[in-house]
Order: C-alpha cells, then sequence, then structure tokens
C-alpha cells in the first residue's frame, strides 16, 4: 500500500536520478562552457545531495538503534545545508552567465559575493543549531521536529533567491528570451514551494521545485550551446567561403592569366607549368571551403609553394624563397600559412625594387609546433595593423586558428626592416592534432 511517506522518497529518488544525469551529460558535453556548465553541475549535484538526504531522513526517521539515529541526524544536517549550498551554486553560475564578458569587472562587487556570505552565515548558524536545537530537535521516538527559528533557515534562503532575482530583473537583456524564463522559474517554483512549507510540513515542496526548475535550466543551456554551436559553425562555414574569395581575387587571375597568354609565344612549356600550378592553386582554395577539420601542414605547404611557384613566374627573381622544415608533424586550418605568405608578397617584397627574400621556418617545443614566416620588405607599423588586416583577411586567419585548433598568430613588423609572422599550433589540442 502506498502512503504519503513513500510516495515522497519515490519522487526525490527520480529526482537525485534526473540531477545526476544532467550533471554528468553537462560534465561530458562537447559543448562545455568551462566555469559556467562548472557550477550548473554543482547545482545539480547538490541538488541531488538536498533530495537524497532528505530521502533518508524520512525513511529513518522514527526507527529505534542507532543506525536510525545516527542517520536520521546526519541526513537531516546535510538536507539543510544542501539547501544553503544550493544558492551558492545557483548565484554563482548566474553571474558566469550574466557578466561572462566582463566578469573581471564585476566579480568584486557586492551583489556578486552577497549571496555567498549569506548563505555563509545560514551555514554557522546551522552548525550552531546542532548544539543548540534552533532549528529543529529529535524526540525520545527519533522523529524530527522544527523549532522556534527554523523559519529563519528558510528566510535567508528566500533572501539570496530575492537578491538573484533583482540581479536577473537589472541584466535580463543579457540573456535570451528562453534562458529568461528558465532562470525564472529558479525563483518562481521555489518560491511558492517554500512559502507553502513554511505553514504546511508535509511533502519536501521546495526541493521539487528545485529539482524542477534546475531541470528546466538544463534543457535550455543545453539548447543554447548546441544553437551558439550551430552559430559558429555556420559563421565558420561563412569564413571559409570569405577566406576563398579574399584568396582569389580578379586581379590575381587577370594578372596570371595575362602571363600564361604572353608565355604561350614566348616559353610554351612554361606557359604549360604556369596553367598547372595556377590549377593546383585555385583547387586548393576551393577545397578549403569543404575542409571543416584542419589539414597536415605538408599540405598547406605545397599549397604555398604553388602560390609562390606562379608569382616566381611574374617577377622573376625580385621573389627568392628559403625553406627551414625541422617541424611537419602536425595538423593545421587550411589557408593559414598561404595568406601570411601572399601578404609578405604583395605588402613587403613587392614594393621594394630589388625585391626580397621569404624564409619559411618550422619547428617545435615541448608545447608547441611553431611555424615563422619571415620577409626583409617595406615591412609597415604595427600600430596600423588593424587597418590592414580588413584588407588581408588576418583576422579570418587567427579566428580559425584558434577556433578550429586552440592555435594562435603573432605578427612583428618595421618599416624599412620587415615583417615576422608566428603561428602557434598546441600539440595536446584534439582534432587532428597531436
Amino acid at each position: 500500500m502506498f502512503t504519503r511517506q513513500s510516495i515522497h522518497i519515490a519522487l526525490e529518488a527520480w529526482g537525485v536520478i534526473f540531477c545526476i544525469i544532467a550533471a554528468v551529460c553537462l560534465s561530458y558535453s562537447s559543448q562545455k562552457s568551462g566555469v559556467k556548465n562548472k557550477y550548473l553541475v554543482f547545482l545539480q549535484l547538490s541538488i541531488a545531495c538536498y533530495l537524497l538526504t532528505d530521502a533518508i531522513a524520512w525513511r529513518y526517521r522514527g526507527m529505534e538503534g542507532p543506525v536510525g539515529y545516527y542517520l536520521v541526524r546526519i541526513s537531516n544536517f546535510l538536507t539543510f545545508l544542501s539547501a544553503l549550498v544550493m544558492p551558492i551554486a545557483f548565484h554563482i553560475y548566474l553571474c558566469h552567465l550574466l557578466f561572462a564578458s566582463d566578469w573581471s569587472r564585476h566579480k568584486r562587487k557586492f551583489y556578486v559575493r552577497a549571496v555567498f556570505y549569506l548563505c555563509l552565515v545560514g551555514i554557522i548558524l546551522l552548525i550552531i543549531s546542532q548544539f543548540t536545537n534552533l532549528y529543529y530537535y529529535f524526540d525520545e521516538n527519533n522523529f524530527y521536529h522544527r523549532n522556534t527559528w527554523h523559519t529563519l533557515h528558510m528566510i535567508l534562503v528566500l533572501v539570496a533567491m530575492v537578491m538573484d532575482f533583482v540581479l536577473v530583473v537589472r541584466y535580463r537583456k543579457r540573456l535570451s528570451k528562453n534562458m529568461r524564463i528558465a532562470i525564472m522559474s529558479y525563483f518562481v517554483l521555489p518560491f511558492v514551494a517554500t512559502v507553502i512549507q513554511i505553514f504546511y510540513y508535509g511533502l519536501s515542496l521546495a526541493g521539487f521545485a528545485v529539482g524542477i526548475s534546475a531541470t528546466f535550466i538544463f534543457m535550455t543551456e543545453v539548447m543554447e550551446q548546441s544553437r551558439e554551436l550551430t552559430q559558429k559553425q555556420e559563421e565558420l562555414y561563412e569564413m571559409r567561403a570569405n577566406m576563398m574569395l579574399s584568396q582569389i581575387q580578379p586581379h590575381m587571375i587577370y594578372n596570371t592569366l595575362t602571363t600564361i597568354k604572353h608565355l604561350c609565344k614566348k616559353n610554351p612549356e612554361l606557359a604549360a607549368q604556369t596553367v598547372d600550378d595556377f590549377a593546383s592553386y585555385l583547387r586548393g582554395n576551393l577545397e578549403s571551403v569543404n575542409s571543416g577539420k584542419p589539414i597536415p601542414f605538408e599540405k598547406e605547404l605545397a599549397h604555398v609553394e604553388t602560390y609562390l611557384s606562379i608569382e616566381k613566374i611574374r617577377f622573376g627573381d625580385r621573389i627568392r624563397t628559403e625553406y627551414h622544415i625541422e617541424d611537419n608533424e602536425f595538423y593545421l586550418p587550411a589557408l593559414t600559412i598561404q595568406p601570411m605568405v601572399e601578404n609578405a608578397v604583395k605588402h613587403g617584397i613587392r614594393k621594394r625594387t630589388e625585391g626580397g627574400t621569404i624564409r619559411i621556418d618550422t619547428l617545435q617545443d615541448e608545447t608547441y609546433h611553431i611555424v615563422r614566416i619571415v620577409d626583409d620588405g617595406v615591412g609597415f607599423d604595427t600600430m596600423e595593423t588593424q587597418d590592414l588586416c580588413k584588407h588581408t583577411g588576418i583576422e579570418n586567419v587567427r579566428t580559425r586558428l584558434s577556433y578550429m585548433c586552440g592555435g594562435t598568430l603573432n605578427i612583428q613588423s618595421k618599416k624599412d626592416v620587415g615583417t615576422s609572422v608566428e603561428i602557434l599550433v598546441p600539440k595536446k589540442r584534439k582534432g587532428g592534432l597531436e
């Protein structure tokens, strides 16, 4: 026969299972969001602890003997403790959700620390209650009873929720519509349940309400992260398309075709070679659009050599190249090195009457595969880099390098001396890397 106690325990047991599943899914999600996800996992686990210990308290209440005696006391203490830890976990998650872009500016503010200190006071009072029966006591039959100051514990939790509610209202525009609804459920459902529970002691309504709202937040977070991932993939695809278009400039096509036209009369064999090189160059650019993963360095280097071969036919000895390849066992995004070499040719070497030299070096250390593209062209003022990036796609390369393999791109230049580009590719990155 089902009783209120058995139904209560069964519902809380299911709540524990759902919270643990949510925590595991977030922990092993491929769409992790750093610190924010960690505290959402922390929130799910604290809710699971609350429901589990409350179920144990109900199961062993009134049981005689040392096992029942200690389990009831320990479980009730952990239930009250979890009720104070949950607001801390939710508050930190909420702050990282609201202030992700400027966390360093907000993390020392009072409204960020206030909830933590409030709950800390509650934890201290809870510990004191174990010796003074401030919140609750147990009778000779091992039954739990509320005491005079029990309402204070609930008030502290409610005040913490109100403070977070004020934060959400103040910075609501930083949340998407779905996330705003999910976060508001955390306030509305437990608030109503807690008010009812103040006047009626029976089922743990507050625990159920928090569990439901946390599940709602979890589902919304997963959908938000999935949407962000899809958006990033679309942006990356668009970026690759823009990258291809920026690399196949009309003047490059016209100049190369003009060169081939003249070579057809003077040097047919070289004209045929130039056609093959130009076809390989165009094919490499087209393949890069469909390349959603990093490619071997050797393939990118072959594309660079094809490009330089065409430019050498056009400009002769004005373009000289050197290669010092000590490391070639790594992957990087397509069209990472070639745009940097093209910049060196167009904006550096070709502006010198006598031309210049482009040197490509690769090496490695314990952390990175390192690629350096160095030229002795005219150089530029690094303060003007932003204007230069708009025309050469440097930021495009930097973004793809960071997103696809966690790499970085650094540029140093000096007028009348030359430019040095350094590409760092981490060794311990997944997705084609070591």
